[in-house]
């Protein structure tokens, strides 16, 4: 086989059929380059541009950003549960479904409708390099924004099935949470002191996000569950550093302020 037959076996033939032809997944270039123009512009270009301008305030987007991402999130989490989670799909081994189906097709649509919002999950760095809030463009914020969108995109080209679906479920449970609790800090001072303590159980729930989705994909490289276990081994990895990186700001924005203290 020559080298366009071999790239036509992997990233056509060996595609879900039913996500391959849906904008941004089937192009090999596409997403790539969205996140190296995301990449170019938080990292270079864009606090290059604001280096002498005054921050914009963007109040009023960031409320209206905030309420679109709680019910974006739970749109895909109903769209989940109509396709069958909760009734007919559990979180232990699923073997993968590819069928035009209603419950399986429905599923692999909205795993499609994530890697959507994803992207657009790309403009809360943009924002933050308009606003000068430099100090919250961090490692973290960075690797976890680029890798969550190249996995769903992948996951959505490959495996838009029950098993892979599971991660998406419950990262978008705990953002619907997440963005209620930045869209309750939108309304001032007051409302802040009174929900500022409960800020550390975000990022606590992150990390025990990662933990339960680390077991799930361990479930897929199980002798018995008959799915590829490349996938799951990509996410437990990313799981891994997502974990480390979580439990890194945790230490030092709350762990040590509590010493200090």
């Amino acid at each position: 086989m020559d080298y366009m037959e071999i790239y036509d076996y992997y990233w056509n033939q060996n595609a879900d059929p039913r996500t391959n032809g849906l904008p941004f997944v089937g192009s090999p270039i596409l997403i790539p380059l969205i996140l190296f123009s995301y990449l170019y512009f938080v990292l270079k270009c864009g606090p290059e541009y604001m280096k002498n301008k005054k921050p914009y305030e963007l109040k009023t987007y960031v409320k209206f950003y905030n309420i679109f991402q709680i019910f974006a999130n739970v749109y895909i989490i109903q769209q989940f549960i109509e396709a069958g989670w909760f009734s007919e799909i559990t979180m232990f081994c699923e073997i993968s479904d590819y069928s035009y189906d209603p419950g399986p097709l429905k599923l692999s649509f909205t795993m499609w409708v994530t890697m959507m919002l994803k992207m657009i999950d790309l403009t809360e760095t943009v924002v933050f390099v308009l606003r000068k809030k430099q100090n919250q463009i961090t490692v973290l914020h960075v690797y976890h924004h680029v890798s969550t969108l190249l996995l769903i995109w992948l996951s959505t080209k490959y495996i838009a099935v029950a098993m892979a679906s599971f991660t998406v479920l419950v990262n978008c449970f705990i953002h619907v949470i997440m963005y209620t609790y930045y869209y309750l800090s939108t309304f001032g001072e007051k409302t802040r002191r009174v929900i500022n303590p409960f800020k550390p159980l975000l990022t606590i729930m992150q990390m025990a996000q990662f933990i339960v989705l680390i077991v799930q994909n361990s479930i897929s490289l199980l002798p018995y569950c008959e799915v590829t276990k490349i996938p799951a081994t990509v996410f437990i990895v990313n799981l891994s550093i997502n974990f480390m990186l979580f439990y890194n700001f945790y230490q030092k924005s709350y762990k040590s302020k509590q010493k200090k203290s």
